[in-house]
């Protein structure tokens, strides 16, 4: 009889164990309220059951937030929120805009896309930006911007200023690395 129990204990741990990440797993998107709540992957009105959803309004950058969540609508403003998460991607709030934040190591990138004036029209460009912490002010990525927020790192300044021809490069992508090229001038900055 003892030899049945001790397996059984561990079919049920496991299955609670299995249950449990399958709900965190399903919990991808919610609001981060504040800063604090970015910081600590703490979700609010994370969508769990079908029907509920964040509804960004993007349109014409719009100030608000619409949260359905277990059949109650809630609007929220943009200025008074930190961010969200969706599809496992975090984003950020600035001016009533959506900034994709795209790498956190040393330095915050974002992505905003911007309709920019082509030959048929106005089109989305992604555009990269940056801000020195999480919570500070986005800019965008270019090398005058990097001089101002890195003024005490002349290091980092210098290999920028060495390594990119123009502002156009400063976002290149080193699929060998899995990095950006900024962050790792920055990262031998740091040395």
């Amino acid at each position: 009889m003892k030899k049945f129990k001790l397996p059984m204990i561990m079919v049920i741990i496991l299955t609670f164990g299995i249950t449990l990440k399958s709900k965190a797993q399903q919990q991808s998107d919610g609001l981060y309220l504040t800063f604090t709540d970015y910081q600590n992957h703490k979700l609010s009105y994370g969508s769990i059951t079908k029907g509920d959803k964040i509804a960004i309004h993007d349109f014409l950058e719009g100030n608000t937030i619409t949260v359905i969540s277990n059949g109650n609508k809630q609007t929220f403003l943009k200025k008074e929120i930190f961010g969200f998460r969706k599809n496992n991607q975090d984003y950020r709030f600035q001016d009533n805009k959506v900034y994709q934040i795209i790498d956190t190591e040393g330095f915050y990138l974002y992505r905003h896309d911007r309709l920019t004036q082509q030959n048929k029209g106005l089109k989305p460009v992604s555009t990269v930006y940056f801000s020195t912490k999480a919570d500070s002010g986005i800019v965008m990525l270019t090398e005058e911007n990097i001089d101002k927020a890195f003024a005490a790192n002349h290091k980092f300044r210098n290999s920028v200023q060495a390594e990119f021809k123009n502002d156009d490069a400063l976002n290149e992508y080193d699929t060998v690395l899995r990095k950006y090229k900024i962050k790792e001038l920055y990262s031998e900055s740091a040395k």
